[in-house]
């Protein structure tokens, strides 16, 4: 039997007993605050990292090169998302969102190709939104991976609210799918555009609330604004 790591073992523990998980996510989101450069963050990030099951940038190029081997169209979204847009890491990322391009074929097959990663999936949901399918694994590390489906008719009338005048399939995926780099190699990830769109019309997390500040303070990105009626 493969033997489990010890970062593993304190995630599982924090799990067992829940009253933990208060102190936890405060200290988390302290550090989350934290500049890079701070003393905290020197000292705590890498504990805070081991308990949420951080999820690294080798780690993120290792799932892209697995989904791509089996043919798996698919684009980086959420936090890791924007990383690639700027070209660097911006903070701990503690999941990873991926996009896969035909969700409806293609998921299984993610599935497959993903476990040998050691990933598991864990649920399937559904809701109301742009991106409403939604595939969770996860490893016995913690680290969390979203596979998200794109509803593209809802998309188009979305962006078309916003004053496109071209919403055809092959316009709308020029406007939302782009290319990024993570460790200097390039990798599909959601436009800036797309992203400020995926963010919009619900109250969002602080790792959500940074990804924005991002998209708006580094790529000069401008939130969605409806056409006037």
């Amino acid at each position: 039997m493969k033997r489990r790591s010890h970062k593993s073992a304190i995630y599982r523990f924090i799990r067992r007993f829940p009253v933990l998980s208060v102190p936890a996510g405060w200290l988390s989101r302290v550090v989350l605050l934290s500049p890079e450069s701070s003393l905290l963050r020197s000292v705590l990030g890498p504990s805070r990292d081991r308990l949420r099951g951080a999820m690294k940038m080798e780690q993120v190029l290792t799932v892209l090169a697995a989904l791509e081997a089996q043919d798996v169209p698919v684009c980086l979204a959420g936090g890791w998302g924007v990383d690639a847009l700027v070209g660097r890491q911006t903070r701990s990322h503690d999941d990873l969102d991926i996009v896969i391009d035909n969700y409806e074929h293609e998921v299984q097959r993610a599935v497959e190709a993903l476990a040998p990663l050691g990933f598991r999936l864990i649920e399937s949901y559904q809701r109301p939104v742009l991106m409403p399918r939604i595939t969770v694994l996860e490893d016995d590390s913690g680290r969390l991976m979203d596979l998200n489906s794109i509803d593209w008719q809802r998309l188009s009338t979305r962006v078309a609210s916003l004053g496109a005048d071209d919403v055809t399939p092959l316009a709308l995926r020029r406007k939302v799918i782009a290319s990024g780099t993570l460790g200097g190699r390039p990798v599909p990830c959601l436009s800036a555009e797309a992203q400020l769109l995926f963010h919009d019309g619900f109250d969002l997390s602080l790792p959500q609330q940074l990804d924005v500040r991002v998209l708006r303070d580094e790529l000069e990105t401008s939130p969605p604004k409806p056409r006037p009626t």
